[in-house]
């Protein structure tokens, strides 16, 4: 009798303890699979990122300046010189247009506003496939929080000649500025005020500069439509050709 009760209560136990194995088996195949689910949204959350990032890199976030998309200059992505804008809206902006890195703020004491800095994407697995752009770009707010200039490091490749093709002969131009954007090479400025635009060219060499019609425009700065040059800077387009550098 005693052997009996002693077969059954271990049938029941053996029965509980298949039971709760049972239970804890389900509940880890539940587990892994909501951390399957959970990995392939990541996956394809991060693929998603990648290519937007890549299609930024490809296409380049300043490429407005020819094609006025989304805006034409001095607009870009939205952004528009004379306008009021909050520093906190530019940052969070910024931080979700796919092309841009990362983004800082730092505040201008002697002009009692702020610049709002960032690089353009340097993702490392983007960059097996196609290099970053280099440079620095801005957005300067006064204190009014006025936005007065946006100022761009071209991401994609642009020559001055289809600059005049797109804008026609600049109303003035700079003196050339040796040493930048990079040794051995000298700058000079072509300036658009009815399109509130300035373009910086990159001419070779910097001890003798020639503009090509293949130089090539590195930097872009919008400005309110209008605005005013100082004397020093009106000069005539004088064509192609070598470039006269001003001795200090």
């Amino acid at each position: 009798m005693f052997r009996k009760a002693s077969q059954a209560h271990r049938y029941v136990y053996d029965r509980k303890t298949v039971r709760q194995e049972d239970v804890m088996l389900k509940s880890r195949r539940k587990y892994i699979w909501l951390l399957l689910i959970l990995l392939g949204i990541g996956i394809v959350s991060l693929g998603r990122n990648l290519g937007l990032e890549w299609q930024a890199r490809k296409n380049g976030t300043v490429r407005g300046l020819l094609t006025e998309i989304p805006c034409a200059p001095p607009c870009w992505q939205s952004f528009s010189p004379g306008t009021t804008v909050e520093k906190s809206t530019v940052i969070q902006k910024l931080r979700r247009i796919p092309g841009i890195g990362a983004v800082w703020e730092n505040e201008i004491a002697s002009a009692e506003g702020v610049s709002i800095m960032w690089l353009w994407n340097d993702n490392p697995l983007l960059n097996l496939f196609s290099p970053s752009w280099p440079g620095y770009n801005n957005i300067y707010l006064d204190q009014d929080d006025t936005l007065i200039s946006i100022t761009l490091n071209l991401d994609f490749e642009l020559t001055i000649a289809e600059l005049i093709d797109k804008y026609g002969i600049p109303e003035s131009i700079g003196s050339v500025v040796t040493g930048i954007p990079q040794p051995g090479s000298g700058s000079i400025s072509l300036f658009y005020p009815q399109h509130g635009l300035i373009c910086q060219v990159e001419v070779f060499p910097d001890y003798r500069p020639v503009l090509e019609p293949n130089s090539i425009v590195y930097k872009v700065v919008y400005q309110s439509p209008g605005f005013a040059l100082d004397s020093g800077f009106e000069q005539p387009w004088i064509g192609y050709g070598e470039l006269e550098v001003l001795k200090p």
